[in-house]
């Protein structure tokens, strides 16, 4: 891990971010910052960047990652197509209202993610996923400009591109023998011509006064396999810190220039068998947010829809293991698609949305 700079006046100590391996902690001392991760690596020494995102998975299941190869000029357009689209009025973004296949606009209080509370999430998004890419709901998002619509569906596959790296990392740290894939494991069961329930989701916090301990997106952890996630302007996100100590406070994810934040998600903390974490997270009300809107940008990597959430063939991951992990113990008898709609179901109104639909 390297030290960056995101910002001339600010280095990382002071974002709250760690920039070395020694910064991590154990459940015993809770983990105080999210490391960064230099992807240049990948390039130069691939065993050295695959063991520090193990570490950074099997601590916290989040790190930051710079020298990604994600062109800054194609994320500032992304966010530029979704301050304008958010701009339009509700009858124009209800056109397209998201539905059982998870592509289209998700409007206020219209999601919950953490089912533990009444509270729906403040926040409305709009989701592409990769049949929609071409269709009219993401015509409907890039206001109806087909150059921009294209830039949309390359921005999404440079990030199934960019993720695939990510899981070569974890193939090598995980040590997956060569008869079963080894650095290209994942890329069977992550094809982008698979259907696979892999979303680009452009979300907006809009502009609002509101409590500072409320959340205004529901903890919760992500469904699938990575998420990639660009902040911009705003801060909000935090993560649980532990999960044995819930006082202790939670852990800040800075916006950091220029670096794509990412996660683990469920379906790889089932196929470790809880060697990586699937950690919970939450968007909280900034006071900045007063006078502007926050903006983010989540890429949500999935696994083909038919792929079984089994152990993978690692010898890090151990049978022992599996007593242990208790965790997202419903979807070990499913596939990815399976897991994915089952979670959808429990986060979202769909019979009052499609009622909503049919009025239209």
């Amino acid at each position: 891990m390297t030290t960056t700079e995101p910002h001339p006046s600010m280095g990382l100590d002071s974002l709250g971010v760690s920039t070395s391996a020694g910064s991590f902690s154990t459940e015993k001392e809770p983990i105080r910052s999210l490391p960064v991760i230099d992807f240049a690596h990948f390039r130069t020494n691939k065993e050295l960047c695959a063991q520090e995102i193990l570490q950074a998975s099997q601590d916290i299941g989040f790190f930051y990652l710079v020298n990604h190869g994600i062109s800054q000029e194609l994320v500032d357009e992304m966010f530029g197509y979704s301050t304008r689209y958010y701009t339009k009025p509700l009858s124009y973004k209800t056109a397209h209202i998201i539905g059982r296949e998870n592509y289209g606009y998700t409007g206020l209080q219209d999601e919950k993610l953490d089912l533990a509370h009444e509270e729906m999430d403040m926040k409305e998004c709009f989701n592409v996923t990769k049949r929609s890419i071409d269709d009219a709901s993401t015509k409907s998002f890039t206001l109806g400009d087909p150059a921009a619509q294209e830039k949309v569906g390359d921005f999404f596959k440079s990030l199934h591109e960019l993720g695939l790296d990510i899981l070569r990392c974890f193939a090598i740290a995980l040590k997956i023998p060569e008869g079963a894939g080894g650095q290209s494991y994942f890329d069977h069961s992550h094809k982008w011509e698979a259907p696979a329930f892999t979303t680009l989701r452009f979300l907006h916090y809009p502009q609002q006064k509101g409590d500072p301990r409320q959340p205004l997106a529901g903890s919760h952890s992500d469904y699938g396999t990575i998420t990639l996630l660009f902040q911009k302007d705003i801060p909000g996100l935090e993560v649980q810190a532990s999960r044995t100590h819930p006082d202790v406070p939670w852990v800040p994810a800075p916006v950091i220039p220029g670096a794509i934040l990412i996660n683990i998600a469920d379906h790889f903390q089932i196929w470790t068998n809880g060697l990586v974490k699937s950690t919970k997270h939450r968007v909280m009300y900034n006071p900045l947010q007063e006078t502007s809107s926050r903006y983010s940008i989540a890429c949500f990597m999935n696994a083909n829809n038919d792929i079984r959430l089994e152990p993978i063939p690692s010898p890090m991951i151990t049978q022992e293991m599996r007593d242990e992990a208790v965790e997202f113990e419903e979807g070990r008898n499913m596939t990815a698609g399976e897991y994915m709609k089952w979670r959808f179901a429990l986060t979202y109104k769909f019979d009052e949305l499609e009622k909503t639909q049919a009025k239209m």
